[in-house]
């Protein structure tokens, strides 16, 4: 009997209250914005004459570092400072029509004009691939158009209940997608 009292007592020193209760809690709830990088203005030491190669170190999706090494051999002046920069390209919005769908591309964006449901999406490697399923009763063919954007490839096809997008992208993206009036716009990271 008292090994049997023992137990009880022993167990009810390490058990809570609410055991659906999380044992950590978030107390950090604020949204933190990315810091895109911009620009940034190295000055080198005097001593510099020669600008050998410039060594990228880079965190990828899956949270590896990597590095690129790239060589340029070229003389430089150390008074005036080096800058990086990042280009911004300012393209209108480029219209691609494939079967009964319109597509537009803008920077890393596409809008896609429907107002059918979206059912499904998910990401596909080897080649990169995000695929889009939409609930309707349609019956055609399937349509395939060549694009010169980071998306190289759409392709429509015909399922049972539904039709599948497939954009066939340039790498790996992490992919936004929010539906507004116009249809389903995709944002690309």
């Amino acid at each position: 009997m008292r090994i049997i009292l023992f137990l009880l007592f022993t167990i009810s020193l390490f058990a809570r209250s609410n055991p659906f209760q999380p044992v950590v809690t978030n107390e950090n709830n604020h949204i933190i914005k990315k810091d895109i990088f911009k620009k940034k203005i190295i000055h080198l030491p005097n001593e510099a004459r020669v600008l050998k190669s410039v060594i990228f170190e880079y965190q990828t999706l899956t949270g590896s570092i990597k590095k690129i090494k790239t060589p340029i051999n070229k003389d430089i002046d150390w008074h005036n400072p080096l800058i990086l920069s990042t280009k911004i390209h300012t393209l209108n919005a480029k219209q691609i029509k494939v079967g009964f769908l319109d597509f537009y591309i803008k920077n890393h964006k596409l809008l896609i004009q429907t107002q059918d449901k979206l059912i499904r999406k998910f990401m596909l490697v080897k080649p990169f691939r995000y695929v889009i399923d939409f609930k309707a009763d349609k019956n055609f063919l399937t349509f395939t158009k060549k694009t010169n954007s980071f998306i190289k490839k759409i392709v429509i096809g015909n399922h049972s209940n539904f039709y599948r997008v497939v954009l066939y992208l340039d790498g790996a993206y992490k992919a936004n997608i929010k539906k507004n009036d116009e249809g389903y716009l995709i944002e690309f990271r």
